[in-house]
Order: structure tokens, then C-alpha cells, then sequence
């Protein structure tokens, strides 16, 4: 009787237990969607939230006037107007893109767009740095020029930048431009491409420093217009204004040349014997070669041809005048 009244009460306690979990299982299974769209309701809320965020920046960025670009400030000009050259960069930041967006936003002016574009807008500029100042300014500032150098070659002629580089010289043809430049030929005719290396740095601020001192160490006045026989020659040759032309070894520094061609012209060369000069030649150095256009010509040798004025100058001279 106890066994079998004890195994009907632990049939009853497995029944029950049987009912129970049977309850159980169907509430699991109906809170499971709940979960999910409260879920999904939670999600759209914050891709909305990201959305207006994002467009308000936008919008800000963009559009508002606290990041609009002012009045840009120019630093550095001489020859160069300061008003037109503000204008210049006006007129790059003027406008928008795509008919929508400002060009002078702060976030949307390219400052190397800007420098490229001024550069060939004015040759004269050797350099351009462009800065934005958060929140709304630009300042803009240049290094020019003292002189454009023009490399001719064949019936074209190319802007040479500090290196000796080739560029486009169009724009350095134009009247407002011509009293900076210098023109030196290649009478060999080589053909140029923009961007070659037609020479070094140093070739063309010997050709600058020519056009500087020869005036104002002989008095006399040089044509704008040089030549060499080739890019590759290390010489340059120039014109006087009495008609003669002197050719210089641009490896030689200019200041000892300039002396011995002064100290030449002053002893052996004085102005009424340079009326039928053809030229002179101070190619060679501690020598000058130097001949007439009737066919005479002649050779002075320099013995110290430094430039020191508190140096002794003398100038020995072996005329060796003949008939050609």
C-alpha cells in the first residue's frame, strides 16, 4: 500500500511538472517578436537622429555665412599690384560648384588650385603660398620675380622657372609684362617640351645678374634679346647699344669677367676705337679675344681680372693686330 500510494504521488508531481513547462514554452515563443521591433523602432530612431545631424553639418559647412571666405590678404607684392592681384583671387573664388555649393567656403577652396592658377596668371610670380584662416579668412602670399626668362628655341618660346625648367610663356608675351622680360635664343633650334630641364639654377641667375651689372658696372645699355649657340654650350652672348656684341663663359663668375672686359674697354678699347668693334670674346679665362668688323681683330691678355677695386689691376697686352 505504500509502494503504490508513494508511486501514484510521484506520478501525479511528473504530471504536473509535465503541464508546466508545456505553459512555459508558448510565453518564450510570443515575447520574442516584441523584442524585435522594439529593436528595429530603436534603430530607425538613431539613423534618423544621424541623418539630421549630418545634414546640419552639411548645411553649415557649406552654406553658412560664419565659414564663408572674406576678403583675402595679400603679402609680398612689388611689381605687382596688391588690388589686382586681390581681384585675381576673387574672381578664382567667386561662384559654385555644380550650380549648389560656394566656392569661397572655407572647406571648398583648394589652396594648390589656387596657387597653380595664380602662377600662370602672372609669370612674374615665382612663388605662391596660399593659407586658410579658420574660420572664414585666406591669406595669400608671393615672391616675384625681378625678371621673366624666356627660352627661345625655333619659332616657340617657354617660361623657364628657378630650376631651369620649361613652361608655357604665352602669358609672358603680353605688353604689361615685356619690360621684365629676357629673351635668350637657342640658335641651334633644339626642340623644347614643357617640362624639360633646359639648364641648371645657376645658368639662369647668371643671365639675371647680366642684365643687372653690365649697365651699371660699363654704362652701357644691353639688348633684351641674348643668344648661345646651344642649351648646352655654358655661354651667353649679349648686345651692346654701340652696336658690338660680347660673349661670356657663363662658368667664369661674372664679376671677374665684367672686370677684365671694364679694364679692357678702358685701355685698349676706348669708345672711338669701338665704332667698327664686331665683338668680344671673354669665353677664355685670364684672355680676350676681340675683333673688328674690317677684318682686324686682337687678343689681351689679363693678369688679374678680380673684381676687388682694392686689388692691383693691371692689363698686359700683347696686340697681335693682323689683316685677315
Amino acid at each position: 500500500m505504500w509502494f503504490s500510494s508513494k508511486s501514484t504521488g510521484q506520478g501525479r508531481h511528473a504530471k504536473g511538472t509535465l503541464r508546466f513547462l508545456r505553459k512555459g514554452l508558448p510565453k518564450r515563443r510570443e515575447g520574442r517578436p516584441v523584442t524585435q521591433k522594439r529593436e528595429y523602432s530603436i534603430s530607425a530612431d538613431i539613423l534618423f537622429l544621424w541623418v539630421l545631424l549630418m545634414g546640419t553639418l552639411v548645411y553649415i559647412g557649406f552654406f553658412s555665412t560664419f565659414f564663408l571666405i572674406g576678403e583675402p590678404r595679400i603679402a609680398g607684392t612689388n611689381l605687382i599690384s596688391e588690388v589686382t592681384l586681390r581681384e585675381s583671387v576673387e574672381n578664382q573664388i567667386t561662384g559654385k560648384y555644380l550650380g549648389i555649393f560656394p566656392k569661397r567656403s572655407f572647406f571648398l577652396v583648394r589652396p594648390r588650385v589656387l596657387e597653380e592658377r595664380l602662377r600662370l596668371e602672372y609669370p612674374l610670380l615665382a612663388s605662391v603660398d596660399t593659407v586658410r584662416i579658420f574660420p572664414d579668412g585666406i591669406r595669400v602670399t608671393v615672391v616675384e620675380r625681378t625678371k621673366i626668362l624666356l627660352w627661345c628655341s625655333g619659332d616657340q618660346c617657354y617660361l623657364i622657372d628657378e630650376e631651369g625648367r620649361a613652361h608655357d610663356g604665352s602669358r609672358a608675351l603680353s605688353s604689361e609684362n615685356m619690360p621684365y622680360v629676357i629673351f635668350v635664343t637657342d640658335m641651334s633650334g633644339k626642340a623644347v617640351v614643357s617640362g624639360d630641364r633646359i639648364f641648371d639654377g645657376q645658368y639662369g641667375a647668371f643671365v639675371v645678374r647680366m642684365s643687372e651689372m653690365f649697365p651699371e658696372q660699363l654704362g652701357l645699355m644691353i639688348a633684351s634679346r641674348y643668344s648661345t649657340d646651344s642649351r648646352f654650350a655654358s655661354e651667353l652672348r649679349v648686345k651692346t647699344d654701340e652696336g658690338w656684341e660680347a660673349y661670356f663663359g657663363t662658368d667664369i663668375p661674372i664679376e671677374s669677367s665684367l672686370s677684365a672686359l671694364t679694364l679692357l674697354l678702358d685701355k685698349e678699347l676706348p669708345k672711338e676705337k669701338r665704332a667698327t668693334l664686331a665683338y668680344i670674346d671673354l669665353r677664355a679665362e685670364n684672355r680676350i679675344y676681340y675683333a673688328f668688323r674690317d677684318g682686324e681683330d686682337g687678343e689681351s691678355q689679363s693678369v688679374d681680372p678680380s673684381p676687388n677695386p682694392a686689388a692691383e689691376k693691371k692689363i698686359d697686352t700683347e696686340s697681335k693686330k693682323k689683316k685677315k
